[in-house]
């Protein structure tokens, strides 16, 4: 048996369990693990561990793991942080193979609580013992009464069997699966609160439950992304073993950007990069939580489809269904009546449909047959990528005529029809629950609907990055600098990788002043040479347009003003000039290490106002030229590129070009940050050039001791 395969037993199919800390006095919540496992059937055998109790809720009690009639599997230990740690090493002395922790006050409570957590990671460590949490709430299998939580919603006297495995970071959501479950008649095969993660990570769970014959989809409640790279290997094999993953994770916030060197770090926020990574893994995220608890039958049992869906849309009531059309449309997907053919197939058939963006029913006549007729002919009409059902009071009070013919039509037709998705516009649970016993996708309202929708569309497999292939010249760049870069430094470094870059011309300030004749064509572009001043237009350090000498000098002593009372310990290295050029557009192409998911490159409307429209498309680096291509079509902005209004058309071939050769820079992982702003985009055959750029590597931070641009709080 694998190492998969034993911790899927010893987590889900533990044939004696203990619970360490239960207490006799029933409903408190160290009580309600044993209530629990006797109220749900359990068929192992249950010892709970209470060394001051004779009995635990009529159960024979133990005062400690030693004193067991025999080793088991499984431990919940629901006592305070500190016995908790104590009962964490009895556990490893009697070859526990796996433990849950309720207690909290480890690694969200800070330095301290993170050093308390490293503790109890040394104690398993290496021992065969695996832990779930601390900050659990216990994990269930609902196909053996395995109820090892101590969450109050699974008091019920019997729980829903289904065949979503839920994964939930947060331990009170597990509850909620289940209550909001059980009054549309969706059950579950297993939940988990894996609360800190301090051992098993969702992505380790999950992968121990890909071969479960009960699971056929997962669904993540995530509040941030731990153990980027065992949730990856998760989310492979799940799609290789055809079982969807659908998630929804809170923090769409971009807390922490504050902190970064560069634009491209103020744009892109954990939820940007946690977005990225989870479309590369293809898992389906929602934004809507109803949605991902009425979701799954839309991807179970259904390949990727990679393309945007026209929605064929059929309904009792208008307004209901204008609802859900609105809601698509703001997904950009259309909405559109039964097609042509189809309606040439039902007129023969007696049934006269209107041509029209949705179908509807109500004076055609909702009775069970006419309704099974149009269903059965669109699930396998060539031209229906999915059924949008959106019924009325008919589903409360005439289930039997709109929903029992849908209900029908599915069962009957053949595996690879046309998905179908209802959406309930009155509180009709009779029709839920049939929906629901049926595997069909119900809706109680039209943002879930669509939003589920949305969600089944942009499904795409799993993406394998390749390797980063970063030149020799640049890689030797990278290993010579050893202090901060200035943008000098940058350009050469981009200019390594294979970017164009303008040219330009270092001058000393004296030089300048003094009226050295200087060897320029003017109009120039003017700059202070920097390492302290990353984001010279907020310092005042740039000037543009400059047509003389003497222009020129006297830019220069309005940015030395300027950048003096920005950051009045910046260094001044020089003036930069450069030529001043005329382009189609300007973008932003941006590299950042981030913390939870790795390297992500950005690509974005480039220039001052970048943060302010936030129009940008990220993906985990390094990306192909092929697939820096399909960023480019995600930034409306970039409309600006490609003709519009007469407009000429810039050369997106190169920018695509640059954009992949940027994203090799995340090889190795010394590169915390690089940026060009901006790019500047030439006509269409005229390529590309960088004239501003940033970068940080992990040597060069560490050489610098709070940098004097840090003083001024964030550069961006």
């Amino acid at each position: 048996m694998s190492d998969r395969d034993d911790l899927r037993k010893a987590l889900f199919e533990p044939a004696a369990v203990a619970v360490i800390g239960a207490s006799d006095e029933a409903g408190k919540i160290a009580a309600r693990p044993v209530e629990f496992l006797m109220r749900h059937g359990f068929a192992g055998e249950i010892f709970p561990i209470n060394p001051r109790r004779d009995t635990v809720l009529g159960r024979k009690a133990f005062a400690s793991l030693n004193a067991l009639p025999r080793k088991v599997d499984q431990a919940y230990i629901v006592l305070p942080t500190g016995p908790a740690m104590q009962a964490v090493e009895e556990c490893v002395r009697h070859g526990v193979k796996a433990i849950s922790i309720l207690a909290d006050g480890f690694a969200e409570l800070g330095e301290q609580g993170l050093e308390l957590q490293r503790k109890l990671i040394a104690l398993v460590q290496g021992t065969g013992t695996r832990v779930v949490g601390p900050n659990s709430l216990g994990l269930v299998r609902t196909w053996n009464g395995l109820s090892m939580t101590a969450n109050a919603a699974f008091a019920h006297d019997k729980l829903n069997t289904g065949g979503c495995t839920v994964l939930s970071q947060s331990g009170s959501l597990i509850g909620t699966f289940v209550s909001r479950g059980r009054t549309r008649g969706i059950g579950f095969a297993n939940l988990v609160s894996v609360g800190n993660e301090a051992d098993l990570s969702i992505g380790e769970i999950g992968d121990c439950l890909i071969d479960d014959p009960e699971t056929d989809t997962f669904l993540l409640f995530l509040e941030t992304i731990r153990h980027a790279d065992r949730l990856a290997a998760f989310a492979r094999r799940a799609a290789a073993a055809g079982k969807p993953v659908l998630a929804y994770k809170l923090g769409r916030s971009d807390i922490g950007a504050e902190l970064a060197v560069s634009h491209t770090g103020a744009l892109v926020g954990s939820d940007a990069a946690a977005d990225a990574l989870l479309r590369d893994l293809g898992i389906s995220r929602v934004n809507i939580f109803e949605a991902l608890l009425e979701g799954p039958p839309l991807l179970r049992g259904r390949a990727p489809r990679g393309t945007r869906p026209t929605v064929t849309m059929l309904t009792t009531t208008g307004g209901g269904a204008a609802m859900v059309a609105d809601q698509l449309g703001t997904f950009g997907i259309d909405v559109e009546g039964v097609g042509e053919a189809s309606r040439a197939v039902l007129k023969d058939k007696g049934i006269v449909i209107k041509p029209g963006r949705i179908a509807d029913l109500t004076l055609t006549g909702t009775r069970y047959d006419t309704v099974r007729t149009i269903v059965d002919e669109l699930l396998v009409a060539p031209d229906t990528d999915i059924i949008v059902s959106v019924i009325g009071s008919s589903a409360e009070f005439f289930p039997e005529q709109t929903v029992a013919p849908i209900v029908d039509a599915v069962k009957a037709a053949k595996p690879g029809h046309a998905p179908v998705a209802v959406s309930l516009v009155p509180q009709a649970e009779r029709a839920m629950q049939m929906l629901a016993e049926a595997g069909i996708a119900c809706f109680r309202t039209s943002e879930s609907c669509a939003d589920a929708i949305r969600a089944w569309a942009e499904r795409r497999p799993p993406r394998v990055p390749a390797a980063p292939e970063l030149p020799a010249a640049a890689a030797a760049l990278i290993a010579a600098q050893k202090g901060a870069w200035t943008e000098r430094d940058a350009l050469t470094l981009f200019a390594a990788c294979g970017i164009a870059t303008v040219k330009q011309d270092i001058v000393s300030v004296e030089d300048v002043r003094s009226g050295k004749p200087l060897d320029l064509s003017f109009p120039v572009v003017a700059k202070l040479l920097s390492a302290d001043l990353p984001h010279k237009t907020e310092a005042g350090a740039v000037a543009l347009g400059i047509g003389s000498a003497q222009e020129l000098r006297a830019a220069v002593e309005r940015m030395l003003a300027s950048a003096k009372a920005y950051a009045p310990g910046a260094r001044i290295d020089g003036v930069m000039l450069q030529r001043q050029l005329s382009a189609v557009g300007e973008v932003l192409v941006g590299l950042r290490e981030d913390p939870s998911v790795g390297p992500v490159i950005t690509v974005g409307m480039g220039g001052i106002t970048t943060e302010i429209y936030r129009d940008i498309a990220l993906r985990l680096a390094p990306v192909t030229p092929a697939e820096a291509a399909e960023m480019l079509d995600d930034v409306r902005g970039f409309a600006v590129l490609k003709g519009f209004r007469g407009r000429p058309r810039g050369d997106l071939a190169a920018l695509a070009e640059a954009v992949s050769r940027l994203s090799q820079l995340c090889a190795g992982g010394l590169v915390a940050e690089a940026e060009i702003n901006p790019l500047l985009v030439m006509t269409e055959g005229h390529g590309v050039s960088a004239v501003d750029g940033l970068v940080a590597t992990r040597a060069s931070l560490n050489s610098i001791a709070g940098p004097s641009w840090m003083a001024n709080g964030s550069p961006g």
